[in-house]
């Protein structure tokens, strides 16, 4: 018997949520009645002429047909496959009213910016992320896939802070599909985190004693808490619009990364040590090898470079030796993404890239 697929599982009779206006694919599993070869329809009711019901293609190695909801308005809607006869096979029921939710997520716009969506919270499960990064890369291993689900895990407590399919916390520029997430905090020395607060036009503050206990937030002595409100652009993140999409683009980054580590098989050991400096992003340290790495600010992304890792903070871009854990200092500004070869270190700071040779930098 058919059944209605998301994510892999099956919802037959379930309720799903999601937004009005967007597009919203449902898979269904033995999609052909065997009894007269005739493929099984989709349809929804109460009809209507805002909305798209379209065949798509099928899902590669599986008995699974896509099918795309397109306009769907504010309301509650009883999607059906039935066979030539008219019976129902299998029905699942789309609700896209606002949910609460939404609200606790920011349930709104802060901006104009027509790339701006708003925030709403989208909980995959450890094994969704792991079936569809399977899926997406076919050369990673079950480690691996178990390895990069991990630091979702992590990074998104669990599912519960994930929003808009945003797998990684990746952050976004003003001209890519974005979001924006409140209290977003960065751990910095005293001065950095003052210099911070000072520069962000009154959409940060530095965090007080209380507010680092309720929230459970670590910084050494020394250190400090910045916290940013919208729409700051440290509050910007990548929105998807679909797991399928944020697990391609999330898992896009570390597949550039494996190619251009020779060293780094299937798997790629690259996105590993990436995983293992991001797993220590609230502690502003790197652990590599048994040594322990203390940085300025929280870590914000890593690349290697053959025997040199470059760390990307909020306050700092620094080059350390694998095995001897030395740090040269690239930069004193921070950034959101970094990159490195044999010859020049590159680091973005929301739109603008910056970019240094590495001839003279002791681990070359």
């Amino acid at each position: 018997m058919a059944n209605f697929q998301k994510h892999g599982e099956n919802v037959n009779g379930r309720v799903l949520h999601t937004s009005p206006g967007k597009l919203y694919e449902l898979g269904v599993w033995g999609p052909v009645d065997t009894r007269t070869m005739t493929e099984l329809d989709v349809s929804i009711r109460p009809a209507s002429a805002l909305v798209t019901v379209k065949r798509a293609g099928m899902v590669p190695g599986q008995n699974v047909r896509i099918w795309q909801l397109i306009g769907l308005p504010v309301g509650r809607f009883v999607v059906e496959a039935r066979d030539g006869g008219g019976s129902v096979w299998t029905s699942v029921t789309i609700d896209t009213t606002p949910q609460p939710q939404e609200a606790a997520a920011g349930g709104r716009k802060y901006t104009d910016n027509p790339n701006e969506q708003v925030t709403k919270r989208t909980t995959p499960t450890a094994r969704d992320v792991v079936t569809m990064l399977m899926a997406a890369w076919s050369d990673l291993t079950q480690n691996g896939a178990r390895t990069l689900a991990a630091q979702f895990m992590a990074k998104t407590g669990s599912g519960r802070y994930c929003f808009n399919w945003n797998l990684g916390n990746v952050k976004a520029g003003p001209n890519e599909p974005h979001m924006y997430l409140r209290g977003v905090w960065e751990v910095d020395s005293v001065a950095g985190a003052q210099t911070q607060v000072a520069n962000a036009g009154g959409l940060a503050h530095v965090a007080s004693d209380d507010e680092i206990k309720k929230h459970g937030w670590g910084c050494r002595a020394g250190e400090s808490i910045a916290v940013f409100d919208p729409p700051h652009p440290q509050c910007r993140f990548r929105a998807y619009g679909s797991l399928t999409e944020g697990a391609k683009r999330w898992l896009g980054r570390y597949q550039k990364i494996a190619q251009r580590n020779s060293r780094a098989p299937a798997l790629a050991t690259a996105p590993e040590w990436r995983t293992d400096v991001l797993r220590h992003a609230r502690n502003s340290q790197v652990d590599i090898d048994g040594i322990s790495v203390p940085l300025n600010g929280r870590v914000h992304d890593c690349a290697i470079g053959g025997k040199t890792l470059a760390v990307v903070t909020a306050s700092s871009v620094v080059l350390i030796s694998l095995g001897e854990g030395v740090v040269s200092k690239v930069s004193s500004s921070g950034g959101d993404r970094v990159a490195i070869s044999p010859g020049w270190v590159a680091w973005s700071n929301a739109a603008t890239l910056n970019w240094v040779q590495r001839k003279g930098h002791p681990f070359d």
